[in-house]
């Protein structure tokens, strides 16, 4: 069986044709290599340098040249920590246990956070049931050593409007875990032993 020349020229312009076509893509395939390659190389270099950072106050914009780097905790930090987390779990206009649980939850431990909303629950329900309650805290003094983490301070309750000084002491067992954004430290309370009336 012979091939007519026409036949033989319209195959040989279409392996010529397809052979073009796979240049066109060769070439593409290869732009678009080398564009990922750029691209990711630029996003390692941004993810590895320094950020600004950009406080803004009131009217008032301030900016650092940030650092990649592990932030060692020191006394000063943990003190911080634990009158923010002192404050935020004795601070209260209504004794309302899950709106408390929901300001202490970023900052303690997933074993405690059952037992804590227990506590709190229990204490609406059975001790100050039907009462209007509020409470605050007084002189936050924070001791920290190698063995504890003691909170001394003063709750301020108020029963039916009716205020009640209760000097209190808090021993925590603080825990490193991972950094949150709602708890950039990564501290967490893994324990709680509370002594009121000293």
């Amino acid at each position: 069986m012979e091939l007519n020349k026409s036949e033989s020229s319209f195959s040989v312009n279409q392996l010529v044709a397809l052979n073009r076509f796979l240049y066109i893509y060769k070439g593409i395939g290869i732009a678009v290599t080398i564009l990922c390659l750029v691209l990711g190389f630029t996003c390692i270099t941004l993810a590895n340098k320094n950020p600004i950072v950009i406080v803004a106050n009131d009217n008032e914009f301030s900016y650092y040249q940030g650092r990649h780097t592990q932030v060692e905790l020191n006394e000063n930090n943990i003190k911080h920590f634990v009158e923010k987390f002192v404050t935020k779990y004795y601070n209260w206009n209504e004794l309302n246990p899950e709106e408390i649980f929901k300001n202490i939850e970023p900052f303690i431990t997933d074993g405690l956070k059952e037992n804590t909303l227990s506590n709190l629950k229990t204490r609406k329900e059975k001790e100050f049931f039907g009462k209007k309650i509020k409470q605050a805290v007084a002189g936050i003094s924070v001791q920290v050593t190698k063995e504890s983490t003691i909170a001394i301070f003063d709750v301020v309750l108020r029963v039916d409007d009716i205020p009640l000084i209760v000097p209190t002491q808090v021993a925590l067992q603080l825990v490193k875990g991972v950094p949150t954004e709602w708890n950039p430290m990564g501290l967490y309370v893994n324990n709680i032993t509370i002594h009121e009336g000293r």
